[in-house]
């Protein structure tokens, strides 16, 4: 199901050519609507440079396109070939409700929330470790991070960036796979620093690398892809179906749910790093600091 990274710049270009020789616009046309030079333009759509993913958004833009059709076509085995277990598990009992377009994606959103709030715990304990003086190998140790996830000299991030908006996508599933950030580096071959900026949307991803990611991810590339109005797509679809009597009930009890889940989740986790500090022979009263766990919490 995957597009091998050593020709996806020419057969992205090729799709882009295309999709320009559909629209009646010649590659100077084009270039001067994205404000690009004619030399540049066609070096994309020749395969000779790698084009960057917020031009291929520029590029789709003016071409009246999503930019996913702009991307080499994997072969599609299932529907919901991109799910993690657990979610298909859950939305399973929806199959025959007529509600398999949100239903989904709701899951998901509260499937991916509790991961995210793992994380959060895990990073709330490790940066507390760290001014308690507890060395770096223990902490790793202990939450599964690494310095650079806990580090507190982060630099400013533009959310309303692409690459931000990447970065996040790949963390999701990062997540939902239950790969640390070392483990994906490993499998995709490049540093621990560079996943962690590609991330925070710190350093410009290519589609080469990102091709690789989602493949040790097994994931279509497109669930990493940012759709423009995706957030509007989910509200829409929660509104069609609104007078659902089924879907209310499923939106309260994912609401409902969520809430109340937070701190349950963000507490199981402390403790889960709690007794891995204990393991590592660290002293109770750093670990009552650092968790803001109280001790019977931390002995049950």
């Amino acid at each position: 199901m995957f597009v091998s990274a050593s020709n996806v710049s020419y057969r992205i270009g090729q799709r882009i050519e295309n999709c320009r020789l559909m629209r009646g616009h010649t590659q100077i046309g084009l270039a001067s609507k994205i404000g690009l030079t004619y030399q540049e333009v066609n070096s994309y759509e020749s395969g000779y440079s790698a084009i960057p993913i917020e031009v291929l958004y520029v590029i789709a833009r003016v071409l009246s396109v999503n930019v996913v059709d702009l991307l080499p076509k994997p072969i599609t085995v299932r529907e919901y070939e991109d799910e993690d277990e657990e979610i298909l598990y859950l939305t399973k009992i929806y199959e025959n409700q007529k509600l398999g377009k949100i239903v989904p994606s709701l899951v998901r959103f509260v499937h991916i929330s509790e991961k995210i709030n793992q994380e959060e715990a895990r990073l709330e304990v490790a940066k507390n470790l760290v001014k308690e003086g507890v060395s770096i190998d223990i902490i790793s140790q202990a939450t599964g991070l690494s310095i650079h996830e806990y580090d507190n000299t982060e630099r400013e991030i533009c959310t309303d960036s692409i690459y931000y908006r990447v970065g996040q996508r790949i963390r999701e599933w990062r997540l939902i796979r239950r790969y640390t950030q070392e483990d994906l580096a490993n499998k995709v071959g490049v540093t621990l620093k560079e996943i962690h900026e590609y991330e925070k949307g710190y350093t410009a991803i290519s589609f080469d690398k990102l091709y690789q990611i989602a493949e040790q991810l097994s994931v279509n590339i497109k669930v990493l892809l940012p759709k423009t109005r995706e957030s509007k797509k989910l509200l829409s679809l929660i509104n069609e179906y609104r007078e659902q009597e089924s879907l209310d009930a499923l939106v309260k009890f994912l609401s409902e749910d969520m809430k109340n889940g937070k701190e349950k989740v963000k507490k199981t986790e402390k403790i889960k790093v709690a007794k891995n500090l204990v393991k590592a022979g660290v002293s109770t009263d750093v670990i009552l600091r650092a968790s803001g766990l109280t001790a019977d919490e931390c002995e049950n």
